[in-house]
């Protein structure tokens, strides 16, 4: 998908490259860099890990006829935590911008890719019943990944001139993040669970005690989560343009913007040479609906009578409404975009987005 994606960025900007101005339609390549903080709120590496190794049948009968009840293993996530870079994306794609000299319409593709370091840590207890005896075990999985995300950017935009310095906006945007984490996941537990059937082994042998049961060794195993997250945003507001000199125009976009992010699919496979930890879960990550300022500010520079240059800085602002994450822990996501405009003398537009 992303060799289908880069083609078809390079068609069109081939085709922009091509395609003579007109009054009514405007086409031009755009290039941006776009910073993400997405994947700071990322699945913990313990889904699906707290089942853990069972115990098998063989222990369960040892310690029914050792205890004379039966054994009851219970695991509860403790702890879990995520360090991780922000991001950043160079995204190429291209722009259509048309209308008339009153309503202007800009449909914007852009597609890009980044990556960035994880470091992921959970700490998991796992309790072991007999009668009224209980028995914990703590197991402490950290996972250091390298994020790899392709971004998909697409964004429809209405402009209504009020005046030569005031604009009406509002728009339509959908995102989506094809994300995989891969790296490293090391495991370290305690042996208190292991100690209790040892000795319940003995004493159903007719064995003494044994002197100590050697502790757990490391498990080193390879990690690798996937997921697809797709944002659909609505947003609205106004623009005020003033011209600097003969050549140039300053313009301020602000907006409020609401956006929907549904729930998602999130497979995590854990590779563990020893087969002990050796899973594959498939898990369901809670959407979110948020709300925040979009805001940008930039320059057009009038280059010759049928190119334009246009210079910005874009911030988003995505306050949950819903979902697993507070009011408080808003995600903030910044773009600067670089944009080479066919222009001409009766475009009429502005500085369109």
């Amino acid at each position: 998908m992303r060799k289908q994606l880069a083609l078809a960025s390079l068609a069109v900007l081939a085709a922009a490259a091509a395609t003579p101005a007109r009054a009514d339609v405007v086409i031009g390549p755009r290039v941006s860099y776009y910073f993400d903080n997405s994947n700071l709120r990322t699945t913990g590496i313990d889904a699906g890990l707290e089942e853990g190794d069972a115990l098998a049948l063989a222990d369960i009968a040892v310690l029914r006829t050792a205890f004379g009840v039966e054994p009851e293993l219970a695991s509860i996530g403790e702890s879990e935590g995520v360090l991780a870079d922000q991001i950043g994306y160079p995204m190429v794609g291209a722009m259509v911008n048309f209308g008339d000299d009153r309503d202007r319409f800009t449909l914007t593709a852009m597609y890009g890719s980044g990556e960035g370091d994880v470091a992921l840590s959970a700490a998991v207890s796992r309790t072991l019943t007999l009668g009224d005896s209980q028995f914990v075990d703590l197991l402490n999985f950290d996972a250091k990944a390298v994020s790899n995300t392709d971004r998909l950017d697409v964004e429809l935009t209405w402009q209504r001139r009020k005046s030569e310095s005031f604009a009406l906006l509002a728009g339509l945007r959908y995102e989506r993040l094809e994300s995989s984490f891969t790296g490293d996941l090391r495991i370290v537990q305690s042996a208190a669970i292991p100690t209790v059937i040892a000795l319940a082994r003995a004493a159903a042998a007719g064995d003494p005690p044994p002197a100590g049961v050697p502790s757990i060794p490391p498990v080193t195993a390879g990690v690798r989560q996937d997921g697809t997250i797709e944002t659909f945003s609505a947003r609205g507001g106004a623009t005020a343009f003033v011209p600097v000199g003969d050549s140039a125009v300053a313009f301020f976009n602000g907006m409020l913007q609401a956006s929907y992010r549904p729930d998602y699919d999130v497979v995590t496979q854990v590779i563990d040479p020893a087969g002990v930890f050796s899973d594959r879960v498939a898990s369901r990550d809670e959407g979110e609906l948020s709300f925040g300022p979009d805001v940008s500010v930039g320059a057009q520079f009038i280059l010759s009578q049928n190119l334009a240059l246009d210079l910005r800085y874009r911030a988003v602002l995505f306050f949950p409404l819903s979902g697993a994450e507070s009011f408080s822990d808003a995600r903030v996501n910044h773009v600067s975009i670089w944009v080479c405009r066919c222009a001409s003398d009766d475009e009429g537009d502005g500085p369109a987005r």
